[in-house]
């Protein structure tokens, strides 16, 4: 089988001496050859290249006499190094090429999925939130579908499956209100409570006739519950007297400390209300003149405490009888007597 033009016309016997000194001259000229290759439309390889692979086949077929292949490797014996070495460069860098353009597609796509992974989720969450947060969940979901439109055409369909099962938030409804003026908005979805309110009865209100304004006739209630609650005292001088009965037919000295006890704090409970009754009705009775007074243009005079506390001492003793009188002088005497002995140095106390 005859070689091929393409052979023929570029493989040529040269000399030993000669590939030696051509060698750089080869290298440079591939460079350039290669170059040229690769603006041609669709031929990456040179004509080395395809004297190569031309070689390279026949030297595989089967059907080849014994005399071709010897002329064959007598051929490919002759070719230089500087030509293989070109062939090899291209066919590495056509791999290369093809590898890198690969691998950056790949990892194109995959930023791609994950972005829309990323925008799905946050979009799920969104719809739980109120209209506000729906609002912003609808701006990331068109940047979603931009992302989608930028992507390479390959990967459609992957796209499109993606986009299927993403929740589509167009025909959501918007419940935000357009001013907090505006009523607030519902959501169609929200369950109705199943009672219902046939009819309207009015509500029971409770009414105390103790605190209500109606069954007040005065204006200073204290009074009227004071005279209202008087029998509560007759209750208490009765139940003074039958403690004293019990304190006489008491045998055991317990059970008559507890019921002296008992009788001097409801006795003193008894003199302490009588002695604030006493004040109340002083103090009635002097705003009582001095609102005379001021009608006739006189300046009022308002009672201090211890004016107070001194005419109402001068009314306890008028209401006592002589022995009541002089009990009470004597126990006041004693007990002014204590708080000056209380006050004296102690060397004036042993002496005296």
């Amino acid at each position: 089988m005859a070689p091929p033009r393409a052979w023929e016309k570029n493989v040529k016997p040269q000399r030993i001496a000669d590939d030696d000194a051509g060698e750089s001259d080869d290298m440079s000229a591939a460079g350039d050859r290669v170059d040229d290759g690769d603006r041609e439309d669709g031929h990456d390889f040179t004509s080395e290249s395809e004297v190569y692979e031309d070689a390279r086949s026949e030297q595989d077929d089967d059907e080849q006499s014994p005399s071709e292949e010897g002329n064959v490797q007598d051929q490919m014996s002759n070719v230089s190094f500087g030509a293989l070495k070109q062939a090899q460069d291209t066919l590495s860098r056509k791999r290369k090429r093809g590898s890198d353009a690969n691998e950056e597609q790949e990892d194109k796509l995959k930023a791609l999925r994950k972005r829309l992974k990323e925008l799905k989720g946050r979009n799920g969450d969104m719809q739980q939130g109120n209209g506000a947060v729906q609002e912003k969940s609808g701006s990331k979901a068109t940047k979603a579908k931009v992302t989608q439109d930028e992507a390479t055409p390959n990967d459609e369909d992957d796209d499109a499956s993606d986009s299927d099962s993403a929740p589509s938030e167009e025909g959501a409804p918007n419940l935000s209100r357009s001013s907090k003026h505006a009523p607030a908005a519902q959501s169609t979805r929200h369950q109705v409570s199943r009672k219902r309110n046939v009819i309207d009865v009015p509500k029971r209100v409770v009414r105390d006739p103790r605190f209500d304004a109606l069954q007040q006739r005065h204006s200073h209630s204290g009074n009227n519950s004071e005279k209202a609650y008087s029998f509560l005292r007759d209750y208490q001088k009765s139940e003074i007297s039958e403690l004293k009965a019990a304190l006489k037919k008491a045998k055991s000295e317990e059970d008559k400390v507890t019921l002296r006890r008992k009788i001097n704090s409801m006795e003193n409970r008894l003199k302490s209300k009588e002695s604030k009754e006493r004040q109340q009705e002083i103090l009635r009775k002097h705003r009582k003149e001095e609102r005379e007074k001021v009608q006739q243009g006189k300046t009022p005079y308002f009672l201090k405490k211890k004016d107070l506390k001194e005419q109402a001492l001068v009314e306890k003793f008028k209401g006592m009888k002589s022995k009541d009188r002089a009990k009470l002088v004597e126990k006041r005497k004693k007990k002014e007597g204590q708080k000056e002995r209380k006050k004296m140095p102690e060397m004036s106390r042993r002496a005296g």
